[in-house]
């Protein structure tokens, strides 16, 4: 039974490796929107709930707003958007590990 159409399935070490890290970033990615948007919910209920509350309501202004911004956007970058910090902050101890600290050896001591 000859069957082109298949494609060949390779099961090597390195193909299950790239196969779990597309699985984990993708499972990861929709954890990370399903949380964003979870935020964003409960951020817009506190902001209700605090508009309409006399002064017994204690939740801060600060995490409402931090609540509806990062919920945003994990909600709309997901794995993405994380994925981008992260790169910078690799970039950054790059650059700070890039230069070299030279010590003079008669300083010493």
């Amino acid at each position: 039974m000859n069957t082109p159409h298949l494609p060949a399935a390779s099961w090597d070490l390195l193909s299950f490796l790239e196969s779990a890290t597309n699985y984990v970033q993708g499972a990861g990615g929709a954890l990370l929107v399903l949380m964003g948007t979870a935020g964003v919910i409960w951020g817009g209920v506190l902001l209700i709930k605090k508009l309409m509350a006399s002064q017994q309501d204690q939740t801060s202004w600060v995490k409402i707003i931090a609540l509806i911004l990062i919920g945003g956007a994990l909600m709309v970058g997901g794995f993405n958007l994380i994925s981008s910090i992260a790169a910078g902050g690799k970039t950054t101890i790059e650059d700070l590990g890039g230069g070299m600290v030279l010590l003079g050896i008669g300083q010493l001591g």
